[in-house]
């Protein structure tokens, strides 16, 4: 579906490159996510699958094709994308603001309203919230409308740019949450980045531990990288230590509790 084929770049001005010699593939119908500190290229890579970043060399195949064929303007009405903070026009309503992505792609003004109100419907957003503003939404809320737009034409492949960095840990699990049922319904191909490691452990089938200049520190399931991780740089970013827990027995509980003594859960 995705494919990166060795795929460098190196930004103007700049001494060391951002990325270089990064090979993967994503296939159709996963979710994948790139997971890494900042400034390890993992944002450089999302862009280039849409062509607002050009690799200085390698490829990019999508669908297929190599993107540096394709019109950037018709592959990225093709390709589903949500950004950090929403990216949510602010002069327009909610609805309209899903409903001018749909319009983009063709939809008459009827259509892309009613796409636009069902999409939101999708994503849990209270109807009477419809019409407001994003200034008039709460961080949740316009990060879901944000969903909405990228989803609203239906597309086989959403892209995630740390989508729920800017909401607090309670809404940013039901979103979560909401992103893991609406993959579900619809079967889109997902490729995500964040810097949140559990984030990338709730949210891909798949996922790729960056290192500097998108190094691959090593890609697997979740399971396969907390149970047997690759070398010292995923143990130390995937805090691995914390993550081995021991059974003990409490008030007539058996406890899940950490290395430090910090209780985990409970065992049923």
């Amino acid at each position: 579906m995705i494919e990166f084929c060795h795929v460098q770049k190196q930004y103007p001005g700049t001494d060391a490159a951002a990325v270089v010699d990064f090979s993967y593939r994503v296939d159709e119908g996963s979710a994948t996510v790139f997971v890494g500190p900042s400034g390890c290229g993992k944002t450089t890579l999302l862009r280039m699958v849409n062509r607002m970043v050009e690799p200085t060399s390698g490829e990019v195949m999508v669908r297929g094709r190599n993107v540096a064929d394709e019109d950037p303007v018709q592959l990225r009405r093709s390709i589903g994308y949500v950004m950090q903070h929403s990216g949510l026009m602010p002069h327009r309503s909610a609805v309209d603001n899903v409903a001018d992505i749909a319009r983009l792609a063709g939809a008459s003004k009827r259509e892309a309203r009613e796409r636009a109100m069902e999409m939101l419907e999708l994503v849990n957003l209270d109807p009477s919230l419809a019409k407001r503003y994003p200034a008039e939404l709460s961080g949740g809320q316009a990060q879901r409308v944000g969903v909405a737009r990228g989803l609203v034409n239906r597309p086989d492949i959403l892209m995630m740019d740390e989508p729920f960095g800017a909401v607090d840990p309670v809404v940013r699990r039901k979103l979560q949450e909401e992103v893991l049922s609406l993959r579900g319904r619809l079967g889109t191909t997902v490729l995500m980045v964040t810097h949140d490691i559990d984030e990338a452990f709730i949210i891909g089938d798949q996922v790729v531990v960056l290192g500097p200049q998108a190094r691959i520190e090593q890609a697997a399931t979740p399971a396969q990288i907390v149970s047997h991780p690759a070398n010292e740089t995923v143990r130390d970013f995937t805090g691995a230590a914390s993550r081995e827990l021991s059974v003990v027995e409490r008030d007539g509980s058996r406890l899940l509790i950490d290395a430090s003594g910090t209780v985990k859960g409970v065992l049923k």
